[in-house]
C-alpha cells in the first residue's frame, strides 16, 4: 500500500509538471521589429517563449553594448539570435568591424553557454530595389550588404548560421527593405527549416 501510494505521487507531481519551453533572444534592428514578424512565428512554430530587444535603425556596434548590458542582468536564455548589418552597410562604417561586432555577440553567448544563431537575412539583390534612395545609393549599399553577409558566412565561428534566404523577393516589401506579411511568413519557414537541419 506504501508503494502503491509513492508511485501515486511520483505520477501526479510528473503529471502536472509544465513541461520547460526553450525561451529565446532576439537582438537586430528594424528587420527583427516587425509586431508578430519572423521572430515571432518561428517560436511559434518551435512552441519557444521569447524575448526581443531589437531596435529599429541601429548598428551591430549598438547591438553589441546593448547585448552585453543585457545579458549581464538576464542570462536565462537558450538561444540569442542575431540578426543586423543592414544599416551598417548603409552607412559608411567598415564592413569588417560589422563582422567583428557580431563575431563578439557570438563569443558573449558562448561564455553564458547560449547558443548563438546568426540569421544572414534575405538576399538583398532579390528585394533592395525600388528603394527610399536613389537608384546609384540604393546599389552602393547594396552591394556592400552583399559583401557583408559573405564575409560574415565565411568568418564567422562558433554559431549556427541560418544562410541567406533566396524565397523573398521585392513583392515581399513595401519598401524594398522591409518585409511585409508576406515577407515574415517566408521568412519565418525559411528560418525553421534551416534550423531543423
Amino acid at each position: 500500500m506504501k508503494k502503491l501510494f509513492l508511485l501515486l505521487s511520483v505520477f501526479l507531481i510528473c503529471s502536472f509538471t509544465p513541461t520547460q519551453k526553450d525561451k529565446v533572444l532576439f537582438i537586430g534592428d528594424s528587420l527583427t521589429c516587425y509586431t508578430g514578424g519572423w521572430q515571432a512565428q518561428v517560436c511559434k512554430e518551435m512552441g519557444w517563449k521569447f524575448d526581443n530587444i531589437s531596435v529599429g535603425g541601429k548598428r551591430t556596434s549598438w547591438m553589441l553594448s546593448t547585448l552585453t548590458e543585457y545579458l549581464r542582468v538576464n542570462h536565462n536564455f537558450d538561444k540569442v539570435f542575431i540578426y543586423g548589418g543592414c544599416n551598417d552597410a548603409y552607412s559608411h562604417v567598415k564592413l569588417t568591424s560589422a563582422v567583428s561586432n557580431v563575431q563578439e555577440m557570438v563569443d558573449l553567448c558562448r561564455t553564458y553557454k547560449i547558443e548563438p544563431v546568426v540569421i544572414i537575412g534575405y538576399d538583398p539583390n532579390l528585394v533592395q530595389q525600388r528603394t527610399p534612395y536613389d537608384e546609384k545609393t540604393t546599389k552602393f549599399h547594396r552591394d556592400r550588404y552583399v559583401e557583408l553577409q559573405k564575409l560574415m558566412s565565411q568568418h564567422l565561428t562558433n554559431c549556427q548560421i541560418v544562410i541567406k534566404d533566396t524565397t523573398v523577393t521585392r513583392k515581399d516589401s513595401d519598401d524594398g527593405l522591409h518585409l511585409k506579411a508576406t515577407g515574415h511568413k517566408k521568412f519565418a519557414k525559411w528560418v525553421v527549416e534551416h534550423l531543423k537541419k
